[in-house]
């Protein structure tokens, strides 16, 4: 459940924002069970969970957000989760990035006088349901008792935060309304997402001609020139960097024996094997949705089986003629030893309860139909003994341990760096050890994967808001936790030949390459279809649909000349060649899905829309990043570690 969680954490962005906005607006709908708790939301609230520029979030307002997040993944994933899981998932994190991105933009909107005016307070509750009956206020009695049966200790307290989220949309709405849309624009997105062809072709791989190409430094200095923009990059940052490489630790490290037994003993339930029945089946399927007319049929077929089967029939024959399970019937019904549990219910219940080798009387499941058993043999639960999972458990000790010995060095590294404060790379260099290695970046872009480290947005965030020279805090990363010292700014431009010349190379003979199979390709014309051209060049054709929205299977690389070309192209005539990254392309177009000029006038407002709220997004994203570079926030840890202590909001 927690690894389904993580894969579809990358939503949970977006659901923050929706419930930290929900969590100032969301009383207009819900009564979220507070009680009548009158904690002062004031800036002066001994206990906070941080603070903006001097401005507090308070422990009252990140507890109800973190609380409206957690009911939303219980309602997710139908279950309760623990404050581990919890931590797992980043769930306290990440609202409280969430409440102090919220902070941020208040400040702004404040600066930008974009703040909630009274009146505009006073018209948004003429629009709450609750406190307008049909259409007539309730008066300022009902009003008080409403604001403290939501939690709030006053009517004011609940129109503070009303203006918040005024403001808040106040703010969105201008970031919206700065965002131009060109229908042209419109019109290649909604082409986009909506246009595709399907095709049957034959790529004839330029790899397939790399042993042909040479290519002279002469022709790598034109190929450079002529490419420029190739090698063009944005902003770069350079860093050195500190890291603890859990790899290296591991490879230092064999555990004794008495540290394996201590962890065995530790996690001996992990190496339990359930009780196990063996056992034969034939199932008599019956569709969840079945009549009554077709549920006694299969009901009086498994009855008469039973008959069979304790008169002595074979039960391997009748499993192989009637049953409908497919993995034990072609096995003569031998579902081998299935463990406690694995199986629905009532089938679990009956195989560890009946009589063994006795042909069990029809077994009813609502999920497939009748079960017909018989149980050969019973095993219990037993524990895998410590010689048996010994590899396991040095594998997970050394783990453990290269882990635990990473994080306390690089604790103690980023202690004496601190005291010391190098100045240079090469002072900052001089930290490593035995434990601890020194590793260089070299440049790499704010998108860009980081070279000896791969995609690392917290150290790329760091490098981008660092000054020359800074040294930051601990980062995880791949190898284990990382120091960095940032030592190079590189403004957009062209890379210099001699930092690219081995990519040049690269890029030059693959070009080469590609222009051989070009010629191969069309060697092999003209053709009557697409299978004849793959017949002459000795290789296989394939089919694909293509569409502009990213991957296309059978590709890597640009495709777009070859989506290009099947959109224009017409059903059947044979196509090609393409140049495509891989290599070079023929093609039939077998399906094919076009937008007209009346579809085009029809959704282009819509996707005009949505690309203004993607690029509202993105300029939002911008503006905070901005707006963090330049404010003093302050995080209380406290409120991120879900296990640990919190102090009560004071009442």
């Amino acid at each position: 459940m927690l690894k389904l969680m993580r894969d579809s954490f990358s939503q949970l962005k977006w659901i923050l924002i929706a419930i930290v906005a929900a969590f100032i607006f969301g009383f207009v709908y819900f009564d979220m069970g507070l009680g009548g708790g009158s904690a002062s939301a004031s800036t002066d609230q001994r206990s906070w969970a941080a603070r903006v520029n001097g401005e507090t979030v308070t422990y009252r307002e990140f507890d109800r957000a973190v609380a409206m997040t957690e009911d939303q993944y219980k309602q997710m994933y139908k279950q309760n989760l623990t404050p581990e899981m919890l931590a797992q998932l980043g769930v306290q994190k990440g609202v409280l990035d969430s409440l102090v991105d919220q902070k941020l933009l208040l400040q702004e909107a404040k600066r930008l006088h974009l703040d909630a005016t009274p009146e505009e307070v006073q018209r948004r509750l003429l629009q709450v349901p609750t406190l307008n009956p049909n259409g007539k206020w309730v008066g300022s009695e009902l009003y008080g008792r409403f604001c403290q049966q939501m939690g709030y200790s006053s009517p004011a307290e609940f129109e503070d935060e009303l203006s918040r989220q005024i403001t808040l949309e106040k703010m969105d709405s201008a970031l919206q309304n700065s965002i131009v849309v060109s229908p042209k624009a419109a019109e290649a997105e909604y082409r986009r997402v909506t246009e595709n062809a399907k095709i049957r072709y034959v790529l004839y791989p330029a790899a397939r001609e790399a042993g042909n190409v040479n290519v002279s430094d002469a022709e790598l200095q034109a190929y450079y020139n002529a490419n420029t923009a190739k090698y063009a990059h944005g902003e770069q940052r350079a860093v050195k960097y500190l890291v603890a490489d859990t790899t290296r630790l591991r490879a230092q490290i064999v555990p004794s024996d008495a540290d394996l037994r201590k962890r065995y003993e530790a996690s001996k339930e992990d190496f339990k094997s359930p009780e196990a029945a063996h056992i034969l089946h034939i199932l008599i399927k019956v569709d969840p949705n079945a009549t009554p007319d077709v549920d006694a049929a299969a009901r009086a077929k498994a009855e008469s089986l039973v008959k069979q089967l304790r008169a002595g029939a074979d039960f391997a024959k009748l499993a192989q003629d009637n049953s409908g399970d497919p993995s034990s019937s072609g096995k003569g019904g031998d579902m081998g030893f299935v463990s406690r549990g694995s199986t629905v219910e009532p089938f679990d219940s009956a195989a560890f309860s009946i009589e063994l080798n006795k042909i069990s009387d029809p077994i009813r499941s609502a999920e497939y139909g009748y079960h017909l058993i018989k149980v050969l043999e019973r095993r219990q639960a037993t524990y895998r003994s410590f010689d048996e999972v010994k590899g396991q458990l040095a594998m997970q000790v050394v783990d453990q341990m290269s882990k635990d010995q990473a994080r306390e060095e690089i604790t103690r590294i980023n202690s004496r760096i601190k005291e010391a404060k190098p100045k240079t790379a090469d002072e900052f260099a001089k930290f490593a050890n035995d434990k601890v290695t020194s590793s260089d970046s070299l440049w790499f872009g704010k998108t860009d994967p980081v070279p000896g480290l791969g995609n690392n947005p917290a150290l790329a965030a760091w490098a981008f808001s660092a000054k020359q020279g800074d040294f930051g805090e601990i980062i995880g990363t791949n190898r284990g936790p990382a120091i960095p010292f940032l030592y190079g700014i590189r403004t957009a431009g062209i890379t210099p030949y001699a930092d690219v010349k081995e990519k040049v190379a690269s890029d030059a003979r693959l070009e080469k390459s590609r222009q051989l199979a070009m010629q191969a390709m069309s060697r092999a014309l003209p053709v009557a279809n697409v299978d004849a051209a793959a017949a002459k060049v000795g290789l296989q054709p394939a089919e694909t649909t293509l569409s502009r929205q990213g991957y296309v299977s059978g590709f890597s690389g640009d495709v777009t000349p070859l989506i290009d070309a099947a959109m224009k192209a017409t059903i059947g005539p044979v196509n090609g060649p393409v140049s495509v990254a891989e290599g070079a392309v023929v093609f039939q177009v077998l399906e094919q899905k076009k937008v007209d000029s009346k579809a085009v006038d029809e959704n282009r407002t819509a996707y005009a829309e949505t690309l203004r709220q993607q690029e509202a997004r993105n300029l939002r994203k911008v503006l905070l990043d901005r707006l963090k570079k330049e404010s003093k926030i302050e995080i209380n840890q406290q409120a991120i570690n879900p296990t640990g202590e919190r102090p009560a909001a004071e009442s």
